[in-house]
């Protein structure tokens, strides 16, 4: 437990009670669902896009709770305490922090943003921190991981409350750095408002989330992706996208660059592209002002090299040795991301998380620098969200793709075959090949039969998802075990094909 008076350290605040009774108030826990309150709980009352938590108040305090933080006044019993603050979840944010002690104060955190490459990017960052030495967790879109313990997060960013309970159980199990996806949403919410940044990172910005539920306009997008480098010691910027000055512009820590075709303070120069059976990579050269070495990343394209390079830029910070992060990059890999199945001899499947026409692009691309002959791309869209998306994809596919296999994704409560339909616009307009399969297990079952020697498929959209989002309900599906499954059929039945003809 935790007295009052301290968990509302530094917030500003009005109230119906003398504060000065609040150091004989102890808070057990916070809760910003009623649902989860308890006799000496605090409750939080959130304003979200489609529900108000004032409206769960006396829920909460039927449940116990006594001590309400609260953005609108209410009249309440009279044994209430309501602290007024100008707004709930920069309050949390603060109160959370608090609460379980400042543990973003004793650890070195550091927050990656920007619309593609957050989750390689502090996946790499935490294989290179932990093989120098430097106990790193990581907090991001695939969970919450440290020290062999992992724990399933609902977004990308935690609630404040989250964060800050996961940083503290990080803080007492040994760890001593954070490696974290900072979300626009998470920036927007004010989720990471109380975070102590010693690093950012920005990757690169294109149209994306942008809609009723998201974010208004563009620019809001961009000035919430930017709001981070208010937050941090020190930024490290991808100089080559069109939008990296802007964040610098807004940005008020210190400034590093790294990137490929401008001038930067790390660079990546002679590029080339390998491959091998389970795996696409790419050598460089990286420079910096007195420096230059050799490294490979065993992931293709361009943006894995950006990727690489902000990686390389913090542990540089951080003080890590050059060999160390060399050599842990060779081996990085990330579940989901441009991840090559070596189950077929004779074709390459790959899947990724490409979810919108930006992404899907960057990777069918990335593919035409590696020797193939049909280029097959399985996809589909997710319901709910703007139908520009669908456009978008429907158009990278049928311009780059010899063959796509429109199929679901998480088409929630929304009907699979009218999502089809949209993407399918782009097929119809450009004459380009198609089939239609909405059952995903049956697309990916159809994808894996139909390879033929030298092809290359992409199963895009999944990524690392062990689910399927229908009609609200999250189904099991790994599209890993359908490949694996599948190929091992085909191949136990050309080998009785070969025992037959013997």
């Amino acid at each position: 437990m935790v007295k009052l008076t301290k968990v509302l350290e530094d917030v500003v605040f009005t109230s119906n009670t003398n504060s000065k009774g609040f150091d004989d108030i102890e808070i057990v826990d916070i809760a910003y669902s009623s649902l989860k309150c308890q006799e000496g709980y605090m409750f939080v009352a959130l304003k979200g896009e489609t529900v108000d938590g004032h409206k769960y108040v006396f829920d909460a305090y039927s449940r116990g709770a006594r001590v309400f933080v609260l953005q609108d006044d209410i009249e309440m019993a009279d044994d209430a305490i309501k602290i007024i603050v100008e707004d709930s979840r920069i309050a949390l944010s603060k109160i959370s922090a608090n609460y379980f002690g400042n543990p973003s104060k004793s650890l070195k955190i550091i927050g990656v943003t920007g619309t593609k490459g957050k989750t390689t990017i502090t996946n790499y960052i935490s294989e290179v921190l932990n093989r120098a030495g430097i106990n790193t967790g990581v907090v991001g879109t695939n969970g919450t991981f440290y020290n062999n313990i992992s724990e399933t997060t609902v977004n990308t960013t935690p609630e404040s409350y989250e964060l800050h309970r996961i940083f503290r159980k990080m803080l007492d199990s040994g760890v001593e750095c954070v490696s974290m996806e900072v979300s626009s949403g998470g920036l927007q919410r004010h989720r990471v408002e109380h975070v102590d940044f010693d690093v950012a990172i920005f990757t690169n910005l294109s149209p994306d989330h942008i809609g009723p539920k998201e974010h208004p306009t563009f620019q809001n997008y961009l000035e919430c992706k930017a709001k981070l480098f208010t937050l941090a010691k020190h930024g490290i910027i991808n100089i080559d996208d069109e939008h990296a000055q802007e964040i610098i512009d807004i940005a008020t820590c210190d400034i590093e660059t790294f990137g490929i075709k401008k001038q930067a303070d790390i660079r990546a120069t002679n590029i080339e592209y390998s491959k091998n059976l389970d795996s696409l990579g790419v050598k460089f050269v990286c420079e910096t002002k007195n420096t230059a070495g050799n490294y490979y990343i065993c992931s293709p394209g361009m943006f894995s090299i950006y990727n690489a390079l902000a990686v390389i830029a913090v542990c540089k910070y951080l003080g890590v040795k050059k060999e160390i992060t060399r050599e842990a990059l060779t081996e990085a890999k990330v579940c989901g991301r441009v991840e090559v199945l070596s189950v077929l001899p004779y074709a390459t499947i790959i899947i990724d998380y490409a979810h919108n026409g930006v992404s899907l692009e960057n990777i069918l691309k990335t593919l035409e620098h590696y020797d193939h002959k049909r280029l097959i791309c399985l996809f589909g869209s997710v319901g709910g969200r703007t139908k520009i998306r669908r456009k978008e994809l429907g158009d990278v596919a049928s311009r780059e793709c010899d063959l796509s296999i429109l199929t679901s994704d998480n088409p929630d409560f929304e009907d699979p075959l009218e999502i089809i339909d949209d993407i399918a616009k782009s097929f119809d307009k450009a004459k380009s090949k198609y089939i239609v399969e909405p059952d995903r297990k049956k697309a990916v079952q159809l994808a894996v039969r139909m390879a033929r020697e030298g092809d290359m498929i992409v199963l895009a959209g999944k990524g690392h998802e062990t689910y399927q989002l229908i009609k609200g309900v999250k189904v099991p599906f790994s599209e890993r075990e359908i490949v694996k499954e599948e190929a091992r059929k085909i191949l136990e039945s050309r080998k009785d094909e070969i025992m037959i003809a013997n």
